[in-house]
């Protein structure tokens, strides 16, 4: 792989700011690339997102061949038969753990943007038995609908089957195996780890999920995935529509026709992917908390092109250097911008009305010229404490689980300040715009998306998910 073009690709994410994190490329099983870009850094998690799925998806494989589910085509009302509703569908008791990987369950979730569905599953005490009592909008196997609470279920089954945590059996069965020692991964209030999405794990740590995939499931010639499994989660199952660029197998994203950069990928909100091109042996892992991958594609295309070695290229190698340093580095300090209002605020608790993104009171102190301390509580008593560098640097903070966050602000000329918290394990960024106004604040939130930006206008914070 040609140093400059791997530079050039580093320099385009610098030179357009994108929400990128990190990006590892590897090679014939060799990690080529393995660049982090300031605030985050080396040696911290990140969230998955809903590249959960494709890891619950590796581990429903090894526990059929285990011979803890009988085959893919078993009724997942002969696994969860107390999660089943009183007065199950017909069609309900023919739901396989196939059309669940296969988001054909035919449940009507998933049919509406927005997941609601998801949202609802997570106010109930018992998850699984709450997706299961939803009514059936077709057969299995029928239809495809991008539903969250499937891979709920099958993490239920998986914990039920193998009378430990979906974590626990990950750990003995997967994680160990390939050397990955630290991983965070919520649960629900049954102790069910969250089958959608949330995992953390290292970048290097997906790197080896990609890797494993394109062995075939062998890793250090030992087999850790059933064969007949990757060639399964790899054939497509739900065919998308004809200007589609993927199709979907089992937990894995596949090309259409063609069409796309990758030929399988794992998906996460926010930039997060595992994608795999086998005719190239190439493995390439992207975190960020809100890009649109595809902007890198012409890039990485160029960088995979040769199939052979590559001469020395010393000036070459000292660009991909001097990039990988300029990204990781962070921005020269500037004059601090002070406000004869810090004094004031300093310290008061504004408490906010009921609002639709729940956040119920905010303070902010000023405990010394370079640095800011943002206190925000959630309705559901999250509270998050971040300190915010004033000299257009970012101060860090992780919480009780090891989640990496960052902050900084500055007083604008209309008297404004300005927040932006950037929640990187968890994806999430938001800039808060706060106007005091006496004993009250008015407060304008905006958070980047691969689409743009949603401005959310009030007293607004939207609580991390997924």
């Amino acid at each position: 792989m040609s140093s400059r073009d791997l530079a050039e690709t580093l320099d385009f994410v610098r030179t357009h700011e994108l929400n990128i994190h990190s990006l590892s490329i590897v090679r014939n099983g060799i990690l080529v690339l393995d660049a982090y870009f300031y605030p985050f850094r080396r040696g911290l998690r990140h969230d998955l997102a809903s590249v959960t799925k494709s890891v619950v998806s590796l581990l429903v494989g090894i526990a059929t061949d285990e011979g803890l589910f009988a085959e893919l085509g078993q009724p997942i009302a002969m696994l969860l038969p107390h999660e089943m509703p009183a007065k199950p569908d017909s069609r309900e008791e023919q739901v396989r753990l196939e059309d669940l990987l296969a988001m054909q369950s035919g449940l009507r979730c998933g049919f509406e943007p927005g997941e609601r569905e998801l949202h609802e599953m997570m106010r109930q005490r018992d998850w699984a038995k709450y997706a299961l009592s939803l009514p059936m909008a077709a057969g299995p196997g029928q239809r495809f609908a991008y539903c969250s609470p499937n891979f709920h279920i099958l993490s239920t089954a998986l914990s039920k089957a193998a009378r430990e945590s979906t974590l626990q059996f990950a750990q003995a069965h997967l994680f160990g195996p390939l050397g990955i020692r630290d991983a965070y991964w919520p649960a629900d209030p049954r102790g069910i780890n969250h089958g959608w999405g949330d995992l953390q794990l290292y970048p290097e740590d997906m790197a080896k999920l990609g890797l494993l995939m394109l062995r075939g499931g062998e890793w250090n010639s030992r087999r850790i995935l059933p064969g007949w499994w990757v060639d399964s989660a790899w054939t497509v199952h739900a065919k998308m529509s004809a200007d589609s660029s993927y199709d979907y197998g089992l937990g894995w994203w596949l090309a259409h026709t063609g069409r796309a950069l990758f030929e399988a990928e794992a998906v996460g909100r926010g930039g997060q992917r595992i994608s795999i091109v086998p005719g190239k042996h190439v493995v390439v892992v992207m975190t960020g908390g809100g890009f649109d991958p595809g902007e890198l594609g012409g890039y990485l295309l160029k960088a995979v092109a040769s199939d052979t070695a590559l001469p020395d290229d010393r000036a070459g190698q000292a660009k991909l250097a001097e990039a990988l340093r300029l990204i990781a580095a962070p921005p020269s300090p500037h004059r601090v911008a002070h406000s004869p209002r810090a004094q004031d605020v300093s310290g008061r608790t504004y408490r906010m009305k009921t609002n639709p993104l729940t956040l119920r009171s905010f303070r902010i102190t000023f405990p010394d010229s370079t640095v800011a301390v943002l206190y925000l509580r959630l309705a559901d008593g999250t509270e998050f404490n971040q300190p915010l560098g004033l000299d257009g640097q970012y101060r860090t903070t992780r919480d009780e689980h090891g989640a990496f966050s960052a902050g900084r602000g500055t007083w604008l000329r209309d008297g404004h300040f300005r927040a932006e918290l950037n929640l990187l394990t968890r994806i999430d960024r938001f800039t808060f715009d706060v106007a005091f106004e006496g004993n009250r604040i008015r407060i304008t939130a905006s958070e980047p998306t691969e689409l743009g930006t949603i401005t959310l206008r009030g007293h607004t914070l939207p609580a991390p998910h997924q």
